[in-house]
């Protein structure tokens, strides 16, 4: 009988849904003063509509490259990344970045904040709706006039969360979004996280090296390797949801996956 880490599929995603994303043989390199750094190499990756996918992997295995590459902020050194069909050649408003730091403009309010994107494609009144409606969404109903100084920094992430949801990507990027946040407020945003995700059916891409996060969100894992950054293993998480972390089979899962590192 196989584990569940030998269902393991490397490259491709499982399912037959249209696929978001497709990477094929993308590599990074960086030229440097005394040479140059081998950062991705032959990267290969299919996410399919609306796919909650975590990479993970140990710091410097080129995670955050890989996403600013997606979002179209650097160029590849070769290969290409396409978004439904699409090849990326700069950022897009198909695909939105949440990152650690909310980089929320301290100067607006929380619904200015979110309405920022938006603000010049929609009349006043379809613009307050659409605000208060994403407010709520991410249970900040009564917060829209305070500004960023005056909440707490998990609040803080559900307004960047607000403020790329509006915009209504294809797919969404995110990098460690919850790694400076205490462990209650952390788990809350996962929660949130994964109601949003059920409700909008986005396709999301989250970066993390907290192996347990992974396991919480993720339909599936992607583990990365460095020097040069490379997939290790495509790993389908085989726990129905809603997942409990004190489960047995949670636990069972996640110790195979770390033996696996």
């Amino acid at each position: 009988m196989k584990t569940p880490l030998q269902l393991i599929q490397t490259g491709s995603a499982a399912g037959t849904k249209q696929p978001a994303l497709a990477i094929d043989r993308l590599s990074k390199v960086f030229h440097m003063e005394d040479g140059y750094l081998n950062v991705l190499q032959d990267i290969c990756l299919t996410i399919s509509e609306g796919e909650l996918v975590c990479i993970s992997g140990p710091s410097g295995c080129g995670k955050t490259t890989l996403l600013k590459l997606i979002a179209g902020f650097m160029k590849p050194g070769g290969g290409t990344i396409r978004i439904k069909g699409r090849t990326v050649t700069r950022p897009g408003p198909d695909r939105c970045v949440v990152f650690q730091e909310d980089a929320l403009f301290p100067w607006l309010t929380v619904a200015e904040n979110i309405a920022f994107g938006v603000r010049q494609f929609m009349g006043r009144r379809q613009l307050n709706n659409e605000v208060d409606r994403y407010l709520e969404m991410v249970g900040l109903g009564s917060f829209g006039k305070y500004l960023p100084r005056e909440i707490s920094g998990g609040m803080k992430q559900r307004v960047a969360l607000a403020r790329v949801l509006i915009l209504q990507p294809q797919v969404l990027l995110m990098d460690e979004p919850f790694g400076a946040l205490d462990a209650q407020t952390r788990e809350e945003m996962q929660n949130l996280l994964l109601s949003l995700w059920e409700k909008l059916s986005h396709t999301i891409i989250f970066i993390t090296h907290d192996l347990s996060e992974a396991v919480t969100l993720a339909d599936r894992i992607i583990i990365m390797t460095r020097n040069p950054g490379r997939i290790q293993a495509d790993i389908t998480v085989p726990l129905p949801r809603p997942r409990k972390k004190e489960s047995d089979a949670f636990h069972r899962f996640y110790r195979e996956l770390r033996s696996r590192l």
